[in-house]
């Protein structure tokens, strides 16, 4: 009885160690830890495609977006995925949406008229038939 209750208690202790990480402050704010230290931004951008959009327009788009990180160095980090419908029973109105990271509002303002963002938008913006962006503070 004793082993089969150890056992149980160290297969949770491994369970808890294998989770995703939040660190938790005073004032229940929530941030995984794979961010750098410096993000206090997080903005969402999410792109409907025009119809007729071709795969590999929409792959030129992807890279490009991507490439971003490599020549701005205001964005922190960057994730990007095409949307799901998990609980929708519609589809998603969106198709793709990209998750970054800065430090504060003024370095997205310099993000946003980079020559290499502005290159990137000229380059893709035929294909976009909405965007939509989204700005929050991820901690005080």
């Amino acid at each position: 009885m004793k082993i089969t209750i150890f056992l149980i208690f160290i297969n949770l202790l491994l369970l808890a160690a294998c989770s995703p990480k939040i660190v938790t402050t005073a004032k229940q704010q929530y941030r995984p830890l794979n961010l750098p230290a410096e993000a206090q931004i997080q903005r969402i951008v999410c792109f409907k495609f025009k119809a007729g959009t071709t795969p590999a327009e929409i792959q030129q788009h992807m890279r490009g977006f991507a490439n971003l990180k490599d020549s701005i160095s205001y964005l922190l980090s960057y994730q990007a995925g095409p949307t799901v419908y998990g609980d929708l029973t519609e589809k998603p109105e969106y198709d793709v949406m990209h998750y970054c990271t800065y430090r504060n509002e003024e370095e997205i303002k310099l993000y946003s008229v980079h020559p290499v963002h502005l290159r990137f938008i000229k380059q893709n913006k035929a294909i976009w038939e909405k965007v939509l962006v989204i700005n929050s503070r991820m901690k005080p």
